[in-house]
């Protein structure tokens, strides 16, 4: 028996060609106006995210901890050109650099680039060179690690009041505190500890 659709079920199914079109446009539209509060809204909460981001790894970088690479021979055999370090950025707000410590520093507030040196002096103290090698008040430093005898000789000079004596382990090749004078604190900028993942 044949099937025969009404009159009714096939005029509710119909519609004008024209409104397909239609749409089918509406459906192939890459941007609706009616969901632009939706997106708006999207796009201030990733500005906002973003903008905390980038702010947050500059003071981080600045303050708390960064990475460096050296490009010097200076520090050879602990460290070698090319090296990777973290640098402990925070560490000084609450001590004061000790003896033997590797800082990561500036020469003067106007150069660019960090050196790495070890701290040999510390404020108030009196430092000379004879012979090759260090002398703290009156006493000879031992120093296993250094590369090298530590030239020339130096008369006996006492370290300024926030001021540090650094040097490289390298003695023969580093330029230092026998070049540029004592360091003040204010131009080092971190700790680091070679060996050591954090620099803690």
């Amino acid at each position: 028996m044949p099937f025969h659709l009404s009159k009714r079920a096939t005029t509710r199914n119909w519609r004008p060609p024209e409104l397909k079109d239609r749409r089918a446009r509406q459906k192939r539209r890459l941007f609706d106006f009616r969901y632009l509060p939706r997106e708006s809204r999207r796009s201030y909460r990733l500005a906002f995210i973003l903008f905390w981001s980038i702010l947050l790894y500059f003071v981080f970088e600045k303050h708390v901890i960064s990475l460096g690479i050296l490009h010097e021979r200076s520090m050879q055999p602990l460290l070698s050109d090319g090296d990777t370090f973290l640098v402990n950025k925070y560490v000084y707000l609450f001590s004061r650099p000790q003896r033997l410590d590797v800082v990561v520093l500036a020469r003067n507030l106007y150069t660019e680039g960090q050196y790495v040196k070890r701290v040999v002096g510390l404020p108030g103290e009196t430092l000379s060179i004879r012979r090759g090698q260090v002398y703290i008040n009156g006493r000879l430093l031992d120093e296993p690690y250094v590369l090298g005898d530590t030239f020339p000789d130096h008369a006996p000079m006492q370290i300024g009041p926030e001021e540090y004596f650094v040097l490289g382990d390298n003695r023969m090749v580093s330029e230092d505190s026998r070049a540029f004078g004592c360091i003040p604190l204010r131009n080092i900028e971190g700790r680091i500890r070679p060996g050591k993942l954090f620099s803690f």
